[in-house]
This record gives structure tokens, C-alpha cells and sequence, in this order.
């Protein structure tokens, strides 16, 4: 079987190095490249994060780095839930691993129309900059992508503000641009990943699965869960994961094809998801959304992910 060709554009945090996990040594996805924008953290750091998982991990995957804030606003980090560094836990060691010196968004722009069209998917876990920013380089990429999968959005009520969900909030008009660019996108929001929750007896059993990933798994959740429950009450959610788990099992999801946009403008509103449910706008859908996922069964892949990085030691 044909490996899927995935290029991840990422903010690494604890959730996204999950996802470069599992999307590294795939048994369907063949990672492509990594992209790398600010959002947790500073571009410095969140770069920084992704050499580093790369390197633990043994993954031999092209890392560029790209924007270094919001297309039109200041950077606003996360640190209570991903801590100082993004990715605070783990305890890696000097990272010798160097990224491209091209710009994350040139990159993509490139690939995408070198590559044969409908051939290159690209998820995006993070703020969506770098994807904004290569749609404007080059529109017709938009086209030209199998896939656009993309954790953000809350069609419910959100985590950064009552409306928004971080992703969204944080880059609200470089969403409003994805969104509109014509893409083939499959969004995975907040109200699905708010379901797969990380229990302290699921954590002690992943933990004893022996191997570097498993080890990094263990220390970047552990930090991951406490935080979640000290500053919103809520265990920790694997948000960024679930993108991976939809390229590799699909079935484990129930979604809708509506019309989704962001807004940009509103003072209580800014980042808010709006779909619409019921066609008022008259706009035809732009937008796979995931409705509910089996959590049972993503578990069961991502147990299968930390096992396979022990098997291909």
C-alpha cells in the first residue's frame, strides 16, 4: 500500500509533538516535512521543540521554520497550559539537529505545485500562518492539496475565550483566509477533542510501554495533565493527535459538510468558529467538520504507535 504524503505545519506543544509522533512512523502516512510556526510560543521556542522531538524520536524529517506571529496581530503565547519552554517536561538533551533555512510558507508554496496535484496533505495544528501566508504567495496551491486537515475551532464554546477556541483566536484572519481559499478541508474542532481525555490510569499504563516515544510520551504528559487541571479544571485532551488519527482511520469519526468561517472583528467574539448549520448564508459548504470520534479506538492507535517505535528501534 501507497503511504499518504503528509507535510505538518506545527506550534509544537505537548499535543503536538503527540502528533508528530504518531504521524513519524506511520504505517499509512509518510511525513513529508514539518513546518513550524509561533503560537504556543515563540517561533525560537516552538522550532526549538520540534528539532528536539525529532531527535528523540529518531525522525529524519526536513523542519522549516515560518511566521513568527499573527499575519495582522501581536503573538499571544499559552504558557500556563505548555509552560515557559512549550513543551515543558521532558528533558531533552543538546539537540544537533539543524532546520532548512527556507521559509516555512515558501516551502509549502513550492512543494505543493511541484508535487502532482492531489498528492500532498498538509495538517495544521497550530495558528494557521503559515498556511495563510503560503495561500497568498500562491493561491492555487489551495487546489492542488488532497487534504487540508485542521485542529482548531469550537463549534460549542471555547478554551481561550468563552467563543474561541486558541488556534482560531490566535490568528483569526489568516483562518478567515484558509477558509476561504477553496481547499478540500476536514476540521477536527475543539467540541471532538474535548472527548479524548487523558485519565491518570490510561497515563500509568502507556507509561510501561518501554522505548524512547513511550518515555516522551510519559514526560510531556504528565506535565500536560497537571497544568490542564490546574488552570481550567479539565484533564488533558489529545487535540492535536486526533488529525492523525483521522488520516489513519477515518471511520473512527462521524462528520458534516457545512459552510465555516471566523470571525475577526468582534470584541466578546474574535476567533469564534461560525458555521452555518442551517444555510441562512446561502454559501455552499466549504469545510468537512468532525462531529464525534470512537476515543476507544484512538487510544488503540496511539498504543500502537508508541509500540511500534520499540519495535523499528
Amino acid at each position: 500500500m501507497t503511504k499518504r504524503t503528509v507535510i505538518l505545519d506545527v506550534d509544537t506543544g505537548h499535543d503536538d509533538a503527540v502528533a508528530i509522533m504518531m504521524a513519524g512512523r506511520s504505517s499509512t502516512l509518510r511525513l513529508d516535512a514539518i513546518t513550524v510556526t509561533a503560537g504556543n510560543q515563540t517561533l525560537a521556542k516552538t522550532l526549538r521543540n520540534t528539532l528536539n522531538v525529532c531527535s528523540a524520536l529518531s525522525l529524519k524529517v526536513p523542519v522549516y521554520p515560518g511566521m513568527r506571529g499573527p499575519l495582522l496581530r501581536p503573538l499571544e503565547p499559552a504558557p500556563l497550559i505548555h509552560g515557559e519552554s512549550g513543551l515543558d517536561g521532558p528533558k531533552f538533551p543538546e539537540c544537533t539537529l539543524e532546520s532548512r533555512k527556507e521559509h516555512a510558507a515558501v516551502f509549502l508554496a513550492r512543494r505543493i505545485m511541484k508535487a502532482p496535484a492531489g498528492t500532498i496533505t498538509v495538517v495544521a495544528t497550530g495558528p494557521l500562518s503559515n498556511i495563510a501566508m503560503a495561500l497568498l504567495l500562491e493561491p492555487s496551491i489551495a487546489k492542488r492539496m488532497r487534504e487540508l486537515v485542521i485542529m482548531g475551532g469550537a463549534v460549542g464554546w471555547g478554551n481561550i475565550t468563552p467563543a474561541a477556541e486558541y488556534n482560531s483566536y490566535a490568528d483569526p484572519e489568516a483562518a478567515r483566509i484558509v477558509y476561504a481559499s477553496g481547499a478540500s478541508i476536514t476540521l477536527i474542532p475543539l467540541d471532538v477533542t474535548r472527548t479524548v481525555t487523558l485519565t491518570k490510569e490510561r497515563l500509568a499504563h502507556l507509561s510501561r510501554i518501554p522505548g524512547k516515544a513511550a518515555e516522551l510520551f510519559t514526560a510531556s504528559m504528565t506535565c500536560y495533565s497537571a497544568a490542564c487541571a490546574k488552570y481550567i479544571g479539565e484533564s488533558a485532551s489529545m487535540h492535536d493527535p486526533c488529525c492523525i488519527a483521522w488520516l489513519e482511520k477515518p471511520d473512527l469519526f462521524t462528520t458534516e459538510k457545512k459552510f465555516v468561517s471566523v470571525e475577526t472583528e468582534g470584541t466578546l467574539t474574535r476567533g469564534a468558529t461560525v458555521v452555518d448549520h442551517t444555510g441562512v448564508l446561502k454559501k455552499d459548504p466549504n469545510a468537512r467538520i468532525a462531529l464525534t470520534i470512537d476515543a476507544q479506538r484512538f487510544w488503540d492507535l496511539l498504543e500502537a504507535a508508541l509500540q511500534r517505535y520499540q519495535m523499528l528501534a
